[in-house]
């Protein structure tokens, strides 16, 4: 599961509410927590990332490994997955992967990227996570050219010791990337369209799934490696399914096809051992005070992953 921190001290990562909802996500199974530190820019060109201590009061590298240690007491295994927000994101409707170099230097956009890679690697390190996530979906970055990321894990690797992956985006980014070779695994946020109707039984959806997942595997196999899905998710609006990618989707609730959403996936994913597990997204550090959002597992998707993760299956 990947739990994302709300800001507050009193809610978010390291925080008393962060510990019982990791509590209640042993319960329901989960085995492995994503968690997701910010790093911070000003715009979709900037070579400035902004991270660490005294930037965000509500989310300090100390409250990150407090989570770490609060997640192991669990028993779970850890992935950090560390992201990049801008304003811009949500004022100009940009993303990470219209991330762009200024005038086209590249080779200063991954030199100052690298510096909060190997930042979050080191606390990685420090919290004993199994994964970690150099980047995700930064899509330009990835046509600039291959061999970059490879530095960027490269330099990760100096000071943590465990397994290293990227999140590419499902739609161009996976099959674009080069440097596969130099990561652990294969990382992929999947949110590919479906070919389903607007209310999809199980096993549609499990047949809808049945062309993007045997390409991810046909990727693992190309370049050697496992494959994990990095995200995985559908927010619970009707005919979601169709496009799992738009949080802007507009809808009734419906948290059946959520759930079967999840059920489908699972028994999509459980039949391609080459696929070595999935992280939903999302959960928050607080129930009661998380934000709204769709893409939270209700109760009825709930049940579904006790009955997969909980009941050892």
């Amino acid at each position: 599961m990947s739990l994302a921190h709300l800001h507050s001290r009193a809610v978010g990562y390291g925080s008393v509410a962060c510990q019982a909802q990791l509590a209640r996500l042993a319960v329901l199974g989960v085995s492995h927590v994503a968690l997701t530190p910010f790093a911070y820019v000003r715009g979709t060109d900037s070579t400035e990332f902004r991270y660490g201590d005294g930037l965000d009061s509500t989310l300090t590298d100390a409250d990150l490994l407090e989570t770490c240690r609060q997640a192991r007491a669990l028993g779970l295994q850890i992935c950090v997955k560390p992201h990049v927000w801008s304003n811009a994101f949500w004022r100009g409707g940009g993303s990470r992967q219209e991330m762009t170099a200024p005038a086209g230097d590249w080779d200063a956009w991954f030199a100052a990227y690298t510096g909060f890679a190997k930042h979050m690697a080191e606390l990685a390190e420090r919290g004993g996570a199994a994964l970690f996530v150099v980047g995700l979906e930064y899509l330009q970055a990835t046509l600039a050219g291959g061999g970059r990321w490879a530095s960027v894990a490269e330099a990760c690797r100096t000071v943590y010791g465990g397994a290293l992956s990227y999140a590419a985006n499902w739609w161009r980014e996976a099959e674009a990337f080069e440097d596969w070779p130099a990561f652990d695994c294969v990382g992929v946020n999947a949110y590919h369209e479906l070919d389903v109707g607007a209310d999809p039984t199980v096993d549609e959806l499990v047949a809808a799934w049945a062309r993007p997942l045997d390409g991810l595997v046909a990727l693992g196999e190309r370049v050697g490696k496992p494959v994990v899905l990095t995200e995985v998710g559908l927010r619970a609006v009707a005919g979601a399914a169709a496009q799992p990618w738009n949080q802007g989707l507009a809808g009734p609730d419906d948290h059946d096809l959520q759930a079967r959403f999840y059920e489908a996936v699972l028994r999509a994913v459980a039949a391609r051992p080459q696929i070595r597990g999935l992280y939903w997204w999302k959960w928050f550090t607080d129930w009661e005070r998380r934000e709204r959002d769709a893409y939270v597992p209700g109760e009825a998707a709930q049940a579904v992953v006790r009955a997969w993760w909980a009941a050892g299956r």
